[in-house]
């Protein structure tokens, strides 16, 4: 869906108005040579933060000293305008958006300018489990990173914030005679989030930054997937840990010379391969305890068994199925702890689905999601959800304050990524944060054996009936995706229409987009 829109939207541009994106490229703005000298230099330089294109002020000043951020729009052209109409309508239809507004809330997203500032932005990224986020952070690493300072300490790739180490590196600057506000750090990443910064519901994270970052601007970025493989990855490795049990069962059929087998159809069941092994292995453990205690012996630490375990073994020898929910998809869908973790996932992304919510939940993920459903919070429709999803997550709204009205606004959101959409995404990253692409994306925990294999049509079905807000989100999130892919594609073949050449884009990962499918026109 996401290659063919990209297609479509070429074709319609192209038919439209014309080859080589002449409309778009002949303006002005982009064909003077003052011009063309300025963007060969906009991401080096900050940008005007005191007006912005539509006269406003910004950043502005409360009565209290607190800063209000606007977002920035260009002015586009009548021809531009209704290009942006025919694509934001397209992405809306392709993704069954019924919101009111969803279309002019994707128009939006063509004219609204990137204000990321590297000298005075700080972003923090909140990898949520099981979506792809440890590629991020590696990716981050290798470009945000270097020189290493770049990523604030006590950055975990796959665990939660050190808060304590953090604080001991800024600390050691400050000691060695380093201003606050010339402090060399840009970013950070864990599975800890930051929002909310402000209100009832302040996370650790986020007053940690507000007081030992005071002159940084705090933004996040995020990576979210389909719902149904969200739950599946999560299952299978937090909830379960059966990938590993996978991985040895099918070392030995290759072992036996036999081929890997991944779904129930190639002969994979989950329920032996992976629950029995693990019990079996847990009560010959919970055995040479109890005969180690019997006869007062010692056993190293990796031997012994916490409290849990002990009575997992008893209930197990009782004839209580422990992990019943574990056996495959249907039986965590028929099981009380579905109810339990995994309702309304997608809650931990922006810390709300609707206006109407309170802000809270996205400090800690893993087994601690017990998020309530979406579907029973007041205000709640399918709209709302879509609504607030193009504006918080589109970064269009700068006002959302979990502190009320008028409160202190919230780190907007500056990128996010799609699991399902890893190549799209990190084009977008490279292109808006101005970062040389890498020669091939950091791969961290991809499993061979996917987890979403051992789940049927009829679970995904179940799943989506269920969790209809959470699919909201993830389709508005791939509508804004489309849209973002579709302007960056106008802006680099409008620099290559009025003369710029490969080379002097060196942000722009041309080999990810020629994967992609993307094909340039040749200027005459």
């Amino acid at each position: 869906m996401q290659a063919s829109f990209l297609l479509c939207a070429a074709i319609i541009y192209i038919g439209v108005f014309g080859i080589q994106y002449k409309k778009f490229s002949s303006s002005p703005a982009l064909s003077s040579p003052e011009a063309r000298a300025t963007r060969k230099q906009r991401q080096h330089t900050s940008r005007d933060a005191n007006v912005d294109t539509l006269g406003r002020h910004g950043p502005a000043h409360t009565a209290a000293g607190l800063i209000h951020y606007e977002v920035k729009f260009s002015k586009p052209t009548p021809e531009q305008a209704l290009y942006y109409k025919e694509m934001a309508t397209m992405s809306a239809t392709n993704w069954n958006l019924t919101t009111p507004n969803a279309v002019q809330l994707l128009e939006d997203q063509f004219t609204k300018e990137n204000d990321y500032d590297h000298e005075k932005d700080f972003f923090h990224f909140h990898h949520l489990h099981k979506s792809g986020g440890t590629s991020i952070s590696g990716l981050m690493d290798k470009t945000m990173g270097l020189p290493k300072t770049g990523i604030l300490a006590g950055s975990r790739p796959s665990g939660n914030f050190n808060h304590e180490e953090a604080l001991k590196v800024i600390k050691q600057h400050l000691a060695n005679g380093m201003a606050i506000k010339d402090l060399p750090f840009r970013a950070s990443y864990a599975h800890t989030g930051l929002r909310p910064v402000h209100g009832p519901n302040q996370t650790k994270t986020g007053k940690f930054f507000l007081k030992n970052l005071p002159n940084r601007r705090l933004r996040v970025i995020t990576m979210l997937r389909d719902p149904t493989d969200f739950r599946a990855s999560n299952h299978a490795m937090i909830m379960c840990g059966l990938n590993h049990q996978v991985d040895l069962w099918n070392k030995h059929r290759i072992r036996e010379g036999l081929e890997v087998a991944c779904s129930p159809k190639d002969g994979l069941n989950i329920s032996a391969v992976g629950v029995d092994q693990k019990i079996q292995a847990l009560l010959k453990k919970c055995q040479k305890v109890d005969e180690a205690d019997a006869k007062r012996e010692t056993l190293d630490e990796s031997e012994m068994i916490d409290g849990q375990q002990r009575k997992q073994c008893a209930d197990e020898k009782n004839g209580i199925d422990t992990l019943v929910h574990c056996r495959s998809a249907s039986h965590l869908l028929a099981s009380p702890l579905y109810d339990k973790h995994y309702r309304s996932m997608l809650h931990g992304l922006m810390g709300r689905f609707h206006q109407g919510q309170q802000f809270g939940g996205t400090a800690y993920g893993r087994m601690g999601f017990k998020y309530k459903r979406a579907e029973e919070s007041v205000g709640y429709s399918l709209q709302t959800v879509e609504e607030y999803t193009l504006k918080d997550l589109g970064g269009l709204d700068l006002t959302i304050s979990a502190a009320g009205d008028d409160g202190p606004p919230e780190p907007d959101f500056i990128w996010f990524g799609i699991t399902e959409r890893m190549k799209e995404s990190t084009v977008l990253f490279y292109y808006y944060f101005n970062a040389r692409p890498l020669k091939r994306i950091p791969v961290e925990r991809v499993q061979k054996c996917k987890p979403n294999s051992w789940w049927s049509e009829e679970d995904r079905a179940t799943v989506k009936a269920r969790e209809p807000a959470d699919y909201a989100v993830w389709r508005a999130a791939n509508a804004i995706l489309d849209v973002r892919m579709t302007r960056m594609i106008m802006e680099i073949q409008a620099r290559l229409d009025v003369g710029d050449t490969k080379e002097s884009m060196p942000h722009v990962d041309w080999s990810q987009l020629d994967e992609i499918g993307i094909k340039w026109k040749k200027s005459n």
